[in-house]
């Protein structure tokens, strides 16, 4: 009883590589397949056996014995070797089988079905772009060794005499296991491109979020911004939605960096970022425009973005940074600029960058929606301190 789950496990994990939802071990595919292979031959040895054609039943107590050797290689990873040996098996069975009972008995469709087999271990196992011809060679080898077969049984009278029911078996038998194979290395053939295809898709993806996303800030890079506000622009113009930038500073960044070093100017970044993303809303677009700069696309009028940039001033004065034993605390200025008919996106910009730059010259740690206008309370002299 207390095997049963472990059985269980095991056929699971079995359906899973059948299916390819285990994702796809072309390793396992082939172990498979050479458990398939053993089988057959047993099943073969009774059948000759039962003909009372002691030749093959024989040879195939012979073969089974040596494609359990092969099974071992194929799991210890030595693919190739396997499948060299695989190769020269069941050229020297056909050949034989046809000496033996002759051609009718059909042992050539097996032989012609492995073709399929070349092409996947090639493409899926061997993975050498210097052996990509590997799998046409062996094809070819493979047709030639079919013609001497078919020229060896139209020579010479088969050693065996077999009844019509008897080679009809052997034929049938033949034909269906040749079928078999080639439909289920179509099926593991379509699962492994399969996988390459969601293979390449994911890694696009991550590298396009890569490509999208600042490595140090996880905030979005000016490139991704840049293409946020051309699609807000396009919008405002057909919908008339008004959208608003808001442009930001690090108060005395360079002191950070030059009194405790720049690996702590980066945890301050990082902090900064944190803030931002919490701060902003559903929908708005945050990103490190460039140093210790940072740029926000706010979906709303000049109140609405004047409220998202003070709740970042207050969350950012209120906030403490500890690096190396130290309590690290800095300010921010914030600009802010809305969007009128008739904008352009460089006149948004430059805008939000002179407000951000006023606030910057009448004392920091404010927001600026308007020229001459502070809107929020301005710091005496906002400078990192330590505590």
């Amino acid at each position: 009883m207390a095997d049963k789950p472990e059985i269980q496990k095991k056929q699971s994990h079995f359906m899973r590589v059948i299916t390819g939802d285990y994702g796809v071990n072309h390793q396992e595919v082939l172990e498979i397949l050479g458990v398939a292979v053993i089988i057959v031959h047993v099943t073969m040895m009774f059948m000759y056996h039962i003909m009372d054609i002691w030749e093959l039943s024989l040879y195939n107590v012979i073969s089974t014995a040596y494609y359990s050797y092969c099974y071992g290689i194929v799991r210890s990873g030595r693919v190739a070797r396997g499948y060299l040996l695989t190769f020269l098996e069941i050229i020297f069975q056909m050949i034989l089988t046809t000496v033996v009972i002759g051609w009718d008995a059909g042992f050539y469709t097996y032989v012609i079905a492995i073709i399929p087999l070349y092409f996947y271990i090639s493409m899926f196992v061997m993975k050498n772009e210097d052996r990509i011809f590997y799998p046409m060679i062996w094809s070819i080898l493979t047709v030639i060794s079919i013609l001497v077969s078919y020229f060896v049984g139209q020579a010479f009278t088969p050693i065996e005499s077999m009844s019509m029911v008897q080679m009809s078996i052997a034929f049938v038998f033949n034909l269906f296991l040749s079928c078999q194979l080639i439909i289920w290395m179509s099926h593991f053939f379509v699962l492994g491109y399969k996988k390459s295809l969601d293979t390449l898709a994911n890694q696009n993806a991550t590298l396009d979020v890569e490509a999208s996303i600042d490595p140090m800030t996880k905030l979005f890079n000016r490139r991704t911004m840049e293409t946020a506000l051309d699609g807000a622009l396009e919008e405002a113009k057909k919908t008339g939605a008004i959208f608003s930038l808001v442009m930001s500073d690090i108060d005395f960044f360079k002191k950070i960096n030059d009194t405790y070093g720049h690996d702590c100017g980066d945890v301050a970044l990082v902090a900064v970022a944190e803030i931002l993303k919490a701060c902003v809303r559903d929908g708005d677009t945050v990103c490190r425009w460039g140093g210790e700069e940072f740029l926000i696309l706010v979906h709303g009028n000049r109140s609405v973005a004047t409220t998202v940039a003070e709740r970042i001033r207050s969350r950012i004065e209120n906030n403490v940074v500890e690096y190396e034993g130290n309590q690290i605390r800095f300010t921010m200025t914030l600009g802010v600029s809305t969007y009128s008919p008739g904008y352009s996106l460089e006149k948004l910009l430059t805008q939000a960058d002179e407000n951000l730059y006023y606030g910057k010259e009448h004392g920091r740690n404010q927001v600026v929606s308007i020229k001459p206008k502070v809107t929020s309370t301005v710091a005496e002299h906002s400078t990192p301190t330590v505590h």
